[in-house]
């Protein structure tokens, strides 16, 4: 059963489980984590079999680790030509769209006569993607971290999942997509190996990807070794819809937020009961034709729930206020509520752009923050993995109208060498500053 609650009058413990939902609280398995870590940090590759045998897989061998051109060739032979053929469709629209945004270029502009400043945009030189697989394959993960920092210019992509079964398209999206490097170990394994390197797995400098609470806090345990794009939690979306919504459509999408796991949140937030309630019957008819039923429903008695505002724009006010991974505006007119969001990973505009679509194939990245990190971090992009250079060009003319500016602060911070540096390229005995 979906929970309805008119929000003005919602008990405020019921408030503070809805809106905090399943935030990722690492401090019970903070320990054990770091020692695994601690682990593969100091045994390597035998670190790797160990855990990957107790975890993932337990006749786990070493000549298993890498993913090999002879595994990849087998994985086309298994796999219908038909899949292959939609895994390139799906790759060639993700990569225009992340192509869309790539820069690599060097921008200079003159504010002061003499003097140009700008920035100059490079690719990390490696990063390693951790891909979960530990109950089915996910290839569109694979592939869309994997187009997304290649077509940033990243030289060296690692993607590292689990073996808890022969996933061949996984392989596959890996190899179309252009990833270099393909190794079978997951979790916290598989961060702690790219963080710190093995025999067989070279470390990276920065690590992207989802996974569970045990990679996610292995992510943040390796921050400072390598960086990191964020902490990912379970799925969530908020449906914003108006009286006008269809409620087949908004009860098929909490399901298809719900069915990821028992932590996972679809939540309706309108401001009409009777669609509220219509979607809560709909819940409860299509839900009974769904093959992970249990799993929905723990996630619908846990965090996913329609929500009835007392007004349209409290229901903006509360979706700006939580913050989702994925939001979907089913209105007539979406676009004159674009720019009242302003906290959101991933926007789904109208009736029929469920996020279904930005998981599978509209080419948007579905790598994206959740629990209140929209307020502060982007979805996956081309600029997560690429980092800038500020740049300036200074002819003498330039650096004498900037050099008062350097003799008064330096003066002001007592740094005699930082206007000396300048005076013996001008040649000037005065201060402004004594």
């Amino acid at each position: 059963m979906l929970n309805i609650y008119r929000w003005s009058e919602t008990d405020p413990q019921v408030k503070k489980k809805i809106t905090e939902r399943a935030m990722l609280d690492i401090s019970e398995i903070k320990e054990y984590v770091a020692g695994w870590m601690e682990t593969i940090k100091n045994e390597g590759d035998v670190g790797i079999v160990k855990y990957t045998r107790q975890f993932d897989k337990k006749d786990f061998e070493l000549k298993d680790l890498r993913v090999t051109r002879k595994d990849i060739e087998n994985a086309y032979k298994i796999v219908d030509p038909r899949v292959v053929e939609v895994l390139k469709r799906q790759i060639s629209i993700s990569k225009q769209n992340a192509l869309s945004k790539a820069e690599q270029e060097t921008v200079l502009k003159s504010f002061v006569p003499g003097v140009q400043v700008g920035y100059k945009i490079a690719p990390i030189a490696s990063v390693g993607l951790a891909v979960p697989a530990g109950q089915v394959p996910l290839p569109t993960v694979m592939q869309i971290l994997t187009v997304t920092a290649k077509a940033a210019g990243v030289p060296r992509v690692v993607a590292c999942y689990p073996p808890t079964g022969e996933y061949p398209e996984m392989l596959i999206a890996a190899d179309l997509a252009g990833c270099d490097e393909v190794y079978r170990v997951g979790g916290i394994a598989g961060i702690a190996a790219m963080t710190y390197g093995t025999e067989t797995i070279q470390p990276v400098l920065k690590i992207s990807g989802p996974g569970s609470i045990y990679t996610q806090a292995a992510k943040m345990l390796a921050y400072g070794k390598v960086n990191i794009d964020m902490v990912a939690g379970p799925s969530e979306a908020i449906i914003l819809a108006d009286k006008d919504a269809n409620p087949i459509f908004c009860a098929a999408d909490i399901l298809a937020r719900a069915e990821h796991a028992p932590d996972a949140a679809g939540v309706l937030v309108t401001d009409s009961e009777k669609l509220a309630k219509a979607t809560q019957k709909e819940v409860e008819r299509q839900i009974q034709y769904l093959s992970r039923r249990e799993v929905i429903e723990k996630s619908l008695a846990k965090y996913s729930c329609a929500v009835i505002t007392e007004s349209w724009q409290e229901a903006i006010d509360f979706t700006n206020d939580y913050s989702p991974e994925h939001l979907e505006v089913l209105v007539a007119e979406p676009f004159a509520v674009l720019p009242q969001i302003k906290n959101a990973g991933s926007i789904f505009l109208g009736q029929y752009a469920p996020v279904a679509v930005g998981d599978y194939a509209s080419g948007t990245n579905h790598i994206l923050p959740t629990g209140y990190w929209s307020k502060m971090v982007s979805a996956v992009s081309v600029e997560t993995f690429q980092k800038s250079s500020e740049i300036q060009y200074l002819t003498k003319e330039g650096l004498e109208n900037l050099a008062e500016i350097v003799d008064v602060v330096s003066g002001i911070e007592k740094l005699d060498a930082h206007w000396n540096s300048v005076n013996v390229r001008l040649n000037q005995k005065r201060r402004v500053y004594e």
